[in-house]
């Protein structure tokens, strides 16, 4: 028994990943479920849009640099005890040069001149933390990882917002309450991650020579492979807004919660076993280090996944009564986007093994793909306005799944 424990629960860092990013979502779900009760629809609406502008921002900035520099800087942490500047220097030339294009593009989005102030800095931290919590799994443990990301920033951010609205009602006291716990994460981040791997700085100047067109070009190509579905999150709140009204962002904001229940129970397994995903050569990627790797994520995942689909199909009505009383209607939405969920399961294990392993040899054509689907599907409500905005919503989260997966296995059928 004890070698069962140690074997599939202890030791296995995927599932180690799963409950620590667990504790943040159930945070963030509360929250989600007090902001939805206390704010009013167009607040909450517009607390929606932010929060998932924020989300894109920060992950096309960060231009997936935490997962091409994941190889290069394991060796220069654990063992050299250094930290490379040039990955620095990258990540933050990277960070400065997306931050100018978001400021144009937030003021159109949000029309207002505070709301574009505070984004900037939120996204500039949100940055921080994202990579140095990707790079602390370099020695594989997962501890600082979890605290920082998915304990102590939504911690902070619950209890800011809590006391936030009841002090003043509205959309604006959320923002400044995101800024207040991404300074304090992004601080005790940097000061924690110095001390775990006894890292030394002796510079902290920023270098253009170290600056890699090549990583950098790399870097936006897995953004459009991953982006899909961070920009769905985003144009399905701001455009359906504009199509539906208010009250269909609410509600999209809400099934995106129980979507990223999913997305959670999987990213989060499959992040934690990252340092194990990623072959030091290519040719340890074979089909069956492939396959043994996916059945291992798949059996550690679809035991949690499954059993929220089944309490949701029979519990759908109570869910909703307890944390969204005023959006119960939506009840039987609620569980065909869980087997949206299923479907995550099943399909993102193959992507991601590729992915960590730069073996996408087709991202050009399953960018294109993938995008095309993406435009038309947003022009649908346009050209033809009787089309069911729920239905739009469960298309849109489902397509770039489909496109991804279908060139996942023609990736997959090339390795030998």
């Amino acid at each position: 028994m004890k070698r069962l424990f140690n074997t599939y629960i202890k030791n296995n860092l995927g599932l180690i990943n799963l409950f620590g990013k667990s504790f943040g979502r159930v945070f963030f779900l509360l929250l989600i479920s007090f902001l939805a009760y206390k704010l009013s629809v167009k607040d909450f609406a517009s607390f929606a849009i932010f929060w998932s502008s924020l989300r894109m921002f920060t992950f096309y900035a960060a231009n997936n640099l935490y997962i091409i520099y994941f190889n290069k800087i394991r060796d220069s942490l654990t063992l050299d005890k250094k930290w490379p500047l040039k990955i620095s220097s990258n990540i933050i030339i990277t960070a400065i040069f997306f931050s100018l294009i978001i400021t144009i593009v937030s003021v159109f989005i949000f029309d207002d001149v505070i709301t574009t102030i505070l984004i900037i800095p939120s996204l500039f931290l949100y940055i921080i933390i994202r990579n140095l919590s990707e790079f602390a799994k370099v020695d594989n443990s997962l501890f600082l990882s979890i605290f920082v990301e998915d304990v102590l920033f939504y911690v902070l951010f619950f209890v800011f917002s809590v006391v936030g609205v009841y002090v003043y009602n509205g959309f604006q006291i959320i923002v400044i309450a995101l800024l207040l716990s991404l300074i304090i994460t992004a601080v005790i981040c940097l000061v924690l991650f110095k001390r775990k791997f006894n890292i030394k700085i002796n510079t902290y100047k920023i270098n253009i020579k170290d600056f890699s067109i090549s990583d950098f070009k790399l870097g936006i190509n897995y953004s459009f492979l991953r982006g899909n579905e961070v920009l769905s999150n985003f144009a399905v709140r701001y455009l359906g807004q504009i199509y539906f009204g208010d009250i269909f962002v609410a509600y999209a904001h809400i099934m995106y919660q129980f979507y990223n229940v999913f997305t959670l129970l999987t990213m989060s397994v499959i992040s934690g076993f990252q340092s194990k995903i990623t072959v030091k050569t290519q040719g340890e990627l074979n089909k069956t280090f492939f396959n043994k790797m996916y059945l291992k994520i798949i059996k550690t995942i679809s035991p949690f996944v499954l059993s929220v689909i089944i309490i949701i199909i029979i519990f759908n009505t109570q869910i909703l009564t307890w944390f969204f009383p005023k959006y119960i209607e939506y009840n039987t939405l609620l569980v065909k986007v869980s087997f949206v969920g299923l479907l995550f399961l099943l399909i993102q294990p193959l992507v991601f093994i590729l992915v960590y392993n730069n073996r996408f040899a087709n991202i050009r054509a399953l960018n294109f793909s993938q995008y095309f689907i993406m435009i038309v599907l947003y022009l649908l409500p346009i050209i033809n306005k009787e089309f069911n905005q729920q239905n739009w919503l469960l298309v849109v989260m489902t397509s770039f799944m489909v496109v991804q997966g279908f060139y996942a296995i023609l990736n997959y059928n090339k390795i030998r």
